[in-house]
Parts: structure tokens; C-alpha cells; sequence
């Protein structure tokens, strides 16, 4: 798929390059947060301070569910060992103490994970009433201590609740009002080969030729990079396609009919009447998939500041038992000049002309 000149001299060199996982989803910088939303529709607004020696990072984490979606997840320069205790405040006037146990450490020390809803709430209103936080990690006799500036938390969270559809409802993080929230999307996050149907992983992961091969390496996903989504009549996979490059992930997309009689296949992607997809290549590059409206967008970067490259939308039908991704428009940008030009959003249209 994808054969416009300037994609396909993009990814002669791209292929020469080292390959690292790139992260698939919305990811949005609000002032001194950063706001990540996976293509599952799970949401994360994350505080970095400047400078720092214990904790690194503390998020707020929402999944895309209703009921017990909200966790709060630390990560931390120094081994958290049970018992390790965090004294979290709030311009110096609020705090609340927790404490380390074997359930709560994660990835070998590195993080803390807490899904007490009531913890959960008091950060955020915390989070939208200060201006500072600070987080004091004690271990033994050694207690280090983490600033963290709260500018930009209110848009982050808005941006969480609207890209979740939970705006004006009694869920939302900022925006709080009485509609009635809309029925969650079926989609779900894809973080393992067990996830994957049995006849997908054999035909276009499995063995060395295949068009999805990881060589050995896991990484894209277990990283939860892919997703499923459930229509009436299938479900549908979006899975990173192989190991990728240094700056692009490309990803293949499958139609699992409901009805079991019918065949698994590739989902076509169509452009000016015609299938775009190519049984020896990748379908999408660097996605990110809404949810809300079912569009798809697949960025191609033709180096890793992303100042240059192409981006395509498509939209996802579903008519009858025919599941296919009709595109929307192309953007380009060839020139690598340092120029960001606001984004591949707003690069110029090259197609429909």
C-alpha cells in the first residue's frame, strides 16, 4: 500500500535504520504535562519535574471503562522496596502518605502502582486546586525529595475527558456536569501473542518470511500498541506489523468475522475506488485511532524531529458484513528543513486534489 514517491523514497531509508519501537496513540504536552492516550482509549496525564533524584514521574491513569478506571502510578530513580514510603503534597498544605507493598511495586522496583479510587480522587482535586506538588520518597534513612509543577493539569485533564467521551458527565476529571454517559467503545488493548487469534499469529507473525515477523523482539507489542475493536458483524485488530524503524511503526490490520464461517483477512484500505493494501507490506504507519468517530491516522516521518513526512486519514465503515478503511485525505511535507509548520495536521492536502 502507500506508493506515493515521496513515501516510498522514505522508506528506502528508513529501513537502514536501527529499529525501536514507536508508540502508537495521542500524545499531547499541556505546559509541564504530558498527556498520553492509547488506540485502546486509555488515558494517562503524567507529571515530569526539571530536576529530580527519587521519583521521576507521577501519573494519573484513567482506563476506558466506567467503573474502577482510576489508578495513580509513580516511577522512581531509586529501587521502591516494601515499605517505601511517599508523602505527597500540595502546595505544602495537603498530603497524604503511602506505603510500598509487594502488590503494589511493579517492574522490578521501578514503579509504584495504587488503584484506590479514594487516592485517585484526592490527587485530582488536588491536581486542580494547586499550583505545586511535591513528592517525598522515604526508604531506610535515606529520604529524597521530587517538585512537580501543576501548570497545564486542568487542560490535560479536559483533554482526557473529551478524547474519552466523558465530558459534562459525572465521571469526568474537570468538566463535571449530569449527561449520561455514553456506552464505553469495545475496544481493548493488545499487549500479548495470546490476544491474538491463533490463524492471524500463524499466517502474518509466526514464521521468518512472514509479512509481520518480529525477529525475535516483542517489544512493539507488549508494549500495547495494538488494539481490538468489536462491530456488529467482526472484530477488528490493528496490530504493530513487525519491529519497525527508528522513528516508524508500521501496523497491519485484520477483519475476524463474528461468523465463524467466513475467512479472517487483511482489512482493505480504499482510495479513489481502488484497494490500497499490499499483502507484502504494512498498512499504516505510527497510528492513531479514534474511538469517538472511527478515523484512523497513520503518520510516516521521514525523520525523527518530524518536521517532514506524510500522514493519511482514513475512516473506518462498516457496511453489512464488509469492513474496509476509505480514505480521507493525504498530507505531505517533503521538505526536512526544521520546520515542524504546525504539525502534519496542518501540513498542505495533496490528495483529494
Amino acid at each position: 500500500m502507500m506508493k506515493q514517491p515521496l513515501l516510498a523514497a522514505m522508506m528506502l531509508s528508513t529501513a537502514l535504520l536501527a529499529s525501536q519501537p514507536v508508540l502508537a496513540g495521542n500524545y499531547k504536552e499541556f505546559r509541564d504535562v504530558a498527556v498520553w492516550c492509547d488506540t485502546a482509549m486509555n488515558c494517562s496525564l503524567t507529571l515530569v519535574p526539571k530536576s529530580f533524584e527519587g521519583v521521576t514521574e507521577l501519573t494519573l491513569r484513567r482506563e476506558n471503562r466506567l467503573d474502577n478506571s482510576l489508578s495513580i502510578m509513580m516511577t522512581s530513580q531509586k529501587p521502591i522496596e516494601p515499605g517505601t514510603r511517599f508523602l505527597i503534597s500540595i502546595d505544602d498544605n495537603k498530603s497524604l502518605t503511602l506505603i510500598a507493598d509487594v502488590s503494589s511495586i511493579k517492574e522490578d522496583g521501578a514503579k509504584y502502582w495504587n488503584s484506590n479510587p479514594d487516592v485517585a480522587e484526592w490527587l485530582i482535586e488536588g491536581i486542580k486546586s494547586g499550583s505545586m506538588a511535591s513528592v517525598k520518597m522515604t526508604t531506610g534513612d535515606e529520604t529524597i525529595s521530587t517538585s512537580f509543577s501543576l501548570s497545564g493539569s486542568v487542560a490535560g485533564m479536559i483533554y482526557i475527558d473529551e478524547y474519552q467521551d466523558l465530558l459534562n458527565t459525572s465521571y469526568a476529571l474537570q468538566v463535571k456536569g449530569s449527561q449520561a454517559p455514553r456506552p464505553r467503545v469495545p475496544i481493548t488493548e493488545i499487549k500479548s501473542q495470546t490476544q491474538i487469534p491463533q490463524i492471524i499469529w500463524d499466517k502474518w507473525f509466526e514464521q521468518d518470511g512472514a509479512m509481520c515477523h518480529f525477529f525475535g523482539s516483542t517489544a512493539a507489542l507488549e508494549a500495547g500498541l495494538g488494539f481490538r475493536l468489536t462491530l456488529h458483524s467482526a472484530d477488528l485488530y490493528g496490530l504493530p506489523c513487525g519491529m519497525g524503524g527508528a522513528y516508524n511503526q508500521p501496523y497491519a490490520f485484520f477483519t475476524v468475522p463474528l461468523d465463524e464461517t467466513n475467512a479472517i483477512t487483511q482489512t482493505p484500505f480504499i482510495m479513489d475506488g481502488k484497494v490500497q493494501a499490499d499483502e507484502n507490506g504494512a498498512d499504516a504507519w505510527n497510528i492513531s485511532f479514534s474511538g469517538k468517530d472511527f478515523t484512523l491516522k497513520s503518520e510516516f516521518k521521514g525523520r525523527g524531529i518530524g518536521d517532514c513526512g506524510s500522514q493519511f486519514t482514513w475512516q473506518l465503515r462498516e457496511e453489512g458484513e464488509r469492513i474496509f478503511f476509505d480514505a480521507v485525505e493525504l498530507r505531505e511535507k517533503g521538505e526536512c528543513d526544521g520546520d515542524y509548520a504546525g504539525g502534519p495536521d496542518n501540513w498542505p492536502v495533496t490528495w483529494p486534489k
